[in-house]
């Protein structure tokens, strides 16, 4: 029997690596709540990544109203359930800002659209992708050059985006 994964936020918190049983409970959570924010109108939003680009991106287009103040979109991060990075979805999902900003206002976006608006949540199941109107992606794809001044030679790290089974 293998031991099971955990991934460390900053803060020094465990959190467990979901197991494949896990998933399909995950999808079925993403399922009800869509379906409650379609039936107000809203449009569905993925971004995948919530780092430090993403986790903002997430917030502020979960902050966005119409004309009226009504918020007209559900936003769902999605993170990759790594060692490195699953501790992301597990604080989103409590308000809080994965990413530390000089700006004050990130933490205060990101737990008035988790507690209060409701408009955003987190998720590690690629499936949520199946459930967007809207995908962004915000992740990490560093251009390596081979050689200074020539953009020709070289190649984008494409790690980021390949899901964590073979």
């Amino acid at each position: 029997m293998t031991a099971r994964a955990f991934s460390v936020s900053p803060s020094g918190e465990k959190f467990p690596l979901p197991s494949a049983a896990d998933y399909e409970k995950e999808f079925a959570r993403l399922k009800e709540i869509v379906a409650a924010q379609r039936e107000q109108g809203r449009e569905i939003v993925v971004v995948v990544g919530v780092g430090f680009v993403g986790a903002v991106m997430a917030a502020v287009v979960a902050d966005s109203t119409d004309a009226k103040g009504r918020p007209r979109k559900f936003v769902i991060g999605m993170q990759r359930p790594s060692t490195r990075s699953y501790w992301k979805i597990q604080l989103l999902n409590r308000g809080l800002s994965p990413v530390k900003s000089e700006d004050p206002e990130v933490d205060v976006l990101i737990s008035r659209c988790v507690q209060e608006k409701k408009t955003l949540c987190a998720t590690y199941t690629y499936d949520a992708l199946s459930l967007a109107d809207v995908v962004v992606v915000d992740v990490q794809c560093d251009y390596l050059k081979e050689s200074l001044g020539n953009c020709r030679n070289g190649a984008a790290d494409m790690e980021a985006l390949e899901p964590p089974w073979p």
